[in-house]
């Protein structure tokens, strides 16, 4: 282990990383204990979208009805969670990383529960769906850190944006093909009206606006691509770092195929791609502006 290796494992493992553990650990923890209440009072939980309290819109998102949904979360949120804390340690922001994670724990059960009722339509909804893919919103931040403090590769509050630009492309056309797939249909003065055609031109005029915001982004670095050829590959000789990004980046584009099925009937409910996709939003737009702002009022960059 060279001494490069020796400082990233002293930075990661320290007095704190215990209470860290115990911080990352308590939303499993959560999620397990809610799944051991009776069926009867989890369902009680479900916040209607024809009856919606503060109670429900809070205490919906850490209730699962069933084992599978809340085996994928919490699979996701192993996944996802543990590579944004080392990502974010390794990069010396674990303040940071603290700040996104209580603040999307906090803030996102209701808010994200009460943005649902801007969609007009029956049922309700129940889940850590939501919250996960804000979590998962953290992650361009968390990759773009990476890559400029280890690296040597962008900046920070550049590629960030390019990276969520990138994901939001990946679920547009996912949710295009979820739409195209099982139609769309809204209540509409005691009838129900397809809403397809109109969603599927929205859909595609959105990923024509992201590609060409992707393509612009990336012909503005095209000028520094020899240097930057140079610098990936000496990055890759950074054995630990090189593995750690790589790995964030494969799960950075894979998890929302799991996310964002073209499928999205499973078990005769409907998953709630709205939500996932406001979820990914939040999670990145807030820490980023956070960052901004805290960089313009005390770092003067």
């Amino acid at each position: 282990m060279n001494s490069s290796d020796d400082r990233t494992v002293g930075t990661v493992f320290t007095r704190s990383t215990a209470t860290d553990l115990l911080l990352v650990l308590s939303v499993p923890v959560v999620l397990v204990a809610a799944a051991l209440l009776p069926l009867p009072v989890r369902r009680s939980l479900v916040f209607e979208y024809g009856a919606p309290t503060v109670r429900t819109a809070i205490l919906s998102t850490f209730v699962h009805l069933g084992p599978t949904h809340l085996a994928v979360n919490i699979v996701g949120y192993a996944l996802v969670v543990p590579l944004a804390y080392l990502l974010s340690v390794v990069n010396g922001q674990r303040r940071r990383f603290h700040v996104a994670f209580v603040s999307i724990l906090l803030v996102c059960p209701a808010l994200l529960s009460y943005l649902n009722l801007a969609l007009v339509r029956a049922g309700g909804s129940v889940g850590f769906s939501g919250v996960l893919m804000a979590l998962y919103g953290y992650l361009p931040l968390a990759i773009a850190g990476h890559a400029e403090s280890t690296f040597g590769i962008g900046k920070e509050r550049r590629t960030a944006p390019l990276l969520f630009f990138i994901g939001l492309t990946l679920i547009s056309v996912l949710t295009l093909g979820a739409v195209l797939t099982y139609g769309v249909t809204i209540p509409y003065r005691g009838r129900t009206v397809p809403v397809t055609d109109v969603l599927v031109a929205t859909l595609v005029g959105l990923i024509a606006a992201l590609v060409l915001t992707v393509a612009l982004y990336v012909l503005s670095a095209a000028g520094g691509r020899p240097a930057l050829w140079a610098t990936v590959r000496d990055a890759a000789s950074r054995q630990g770092h090189f593995e750690l990004g790589v790995a964030a980046s494969v799960l950075f584009l894979a998890l929302p195929l799991a996310t964002f099925p073209v499928d999205p009937v499973i078990n005769g409910s409907v998953l709630n791609l709205y939500a996932h996709l406001l979820g990914y939003a939040l999670g990145f737009i807030g820490t980023y502006a956070t960052i901004v702002v805290e960089a313009a009022l005390f770092q003067k960059q």
